[in-house]
């Protein structure tokens, strides 16, 4: 592993020498000594080093005017200041300054190294998470998400207009159409939220009852289990984004509330009187028809023209065939990378397949198929076999095939609609088996027959 560089800066030769003893010692460090601030500066231009143990006493330079010099050559450059007992309350200020920490002489070796493996440390998180950040940022800009086709153009250039506003968005579209990752995207594309918390919260993962604790917080004894306060979604996104996926799922109670907060920018913690104000984007998602849940009753009216001041439809992946290829490259460099492999393309055969068929769990259905060919796939191209049986089969024939007998039609029907449905509800065979009205046990055999996903 390669030595880190300290740089001692002390005008005292004696001190610069012990300190070079105690860390050579652990052969984690090189050490090198600088006598003044000036030689100080002068090495700094010349070595990287990665972190300076600093004096304030010094002749010439003092202390704090070197520290704000390295600040202004190397702003992320740890620091530890050295000091006297006299000068404490400067080393104090020396750390809104930027300094890490202060250590006051004399110190003992130990407290040396624990403060210098600290400071490394929080550096390299620090490094590390400007590293992430940088990754985000790429990940969902929005000439990221794949998509060349006119449908996903348009959503593209719509919402580039409004990513540094407040306005708060309705992204409307089938499960699988990546309405989670747009609302990321829009978040980190905001110049003043992209540092602040981006806070998703299922709607259908939560029972009512539970909900409203998630989205707001309750306070200690507010019902039986609340043994503690909770800080709810709305209060931990504070300077950011909250995203609401599958909205249509709240009761008519829970959206009044979601109404005062965009109206008023504040609520109360279940159990609580407290107002907590809050500062946030909303981002809602919906694969209904708010307009016809606004008709039947079941979705507030004044609620939804609050959250869909700018709406936003993402088209199914069948209505947008000419982003296959593309999607289906990207998936594919992604997984090779990430199972360092070298899979490179899909032959010609196994991506008219692709074509041919109707995606019903859209974009995520084809990220799934395209990860298990990857995974299976001994060779440098994705070819016919290592794509999921169910896509041969009905990628190879069209579903609506007048040649076919009745029986086939029906069977190829039935793979579609399990398929689809154990995709909305992520496997879940009792939420599969409710909404299509047959029971488990007919869930599991059929779903083992055609080879499709489900979760125990």
């Amino acid at each position: 592993m390669q030595k880190k560089k300290i740089m001692v800066v002390d005008d005292d030769k004696n001190t610069r020498r012990l300190i070079e003893d105690i860390l050579t010692k652990t052969k984690k460090y090189e050490v090198i000594q600088a006598q003044n601030g000036e030689a100080c500066l002068r090495k700094l231009d010349e070595e990287n080093v990665d972190l300076v143990l600093l004096d304030l006493q010094m002749p010439g330079i003092d202390g704090m005017e070197t520290l704000k010099r390295i600040k202004e050559r190397v702003r992320h450059l740890p620091v530890v200041i050295m000091t006297a007992h006299g000068t404490i309350e400067k080393a104090v200020f020396s750390m809104k300054l930027g300094s890490y920490d202060f250590l006051t002489k004399p110190f003992p070796g130990e407290r040396l190294k624990v403060t210098v493996k600290n400071a490394l440390e929080a550096n390299a998180l620090e490094t590390e998470l400007q590293s992430l950040r940088s990754e985000l940022n790429h990940r969902y800009r929005f000439e990221n998400i794949v998509g060349q086709s006119g449908s996903m153009q348009e959503v593209f250039q719509a919402v580039e207009k409004i990513v540094d506003s407040d306005v708060t968005v309705l992204i409307q579209g089938e499960s699988g159409t990546g309405k989670e990752l747009f609302a990321r995207a829009i978040h980190n594309q905001s110049k003043a939220r992209r540092n602040k918390p981006f806070v998703a919260v299922n709607c259908t993962a939560l029972p009512e009852s539970l909900l409203e604790s998630e989205l707001f917080g309750h306070e200690k004894g507010a019902f039986t289990g609340a043994a503690s306060r909770r800080i709810g979604k709305f209060e931990l996104a504070d300077g950011g984004t909250v995203f609401l996926d599958e909205i249509g799922e709240m009761s008519l109670s829970t959206q009044a509330k979601i109404l005062r907060v965009l109206q008023e920018r504040e609520f109360e913690r279940v159990g609580g009187n407290e107002l907590v104000r809050v500062n946030i984007r909303l981002i809602s998602a919906t694969n209904k028809n708010p307009e016809e849940e606004v008709r039947q009753g079941t979705f507030r009216e004044d609620l939804f023209y609050r959250i869909s001041v700018f709406p936003v439809k993402l088209p199914p992946l069948r209505e947008r065939k000419e982003d296959i290829p593309l999607l289906a490259a990207h998936f594919c460099q992604r997984y090779s990378e990430r199972e360092k492999k070298t899979v490179n393309s899909i032959h010609p055969e196994a991506l008219k397949i692709l074509m041919g068929y109707h995606w019903p769990g859209n974009v995520r259905e084809l990220e799934n198929a395209i990860e298990r060919a990857v995974v299976i796939t001994g060779a440098t191209e994705i070819v016919e076999n290592d794509l999921p049986p169910h896509i041969v089969t009905i990628g190879k024939e069209d579903i609506t095939d007048i040649n076919e007998t009745l029986p086939r039609w029906i069977e190829k029907l039935e793979i579609e609609v399990l398929r689809k449905t154990l995709l909305e509800f992520e496997g879940n065979i009792s939420q599969v088996a409710k909404k299509l009205g047959i029971g488990r046990a007919t869930i599991y055999r059929k779903a083992k027959k055609y080879n499709l996903p489900i979760s125990r």
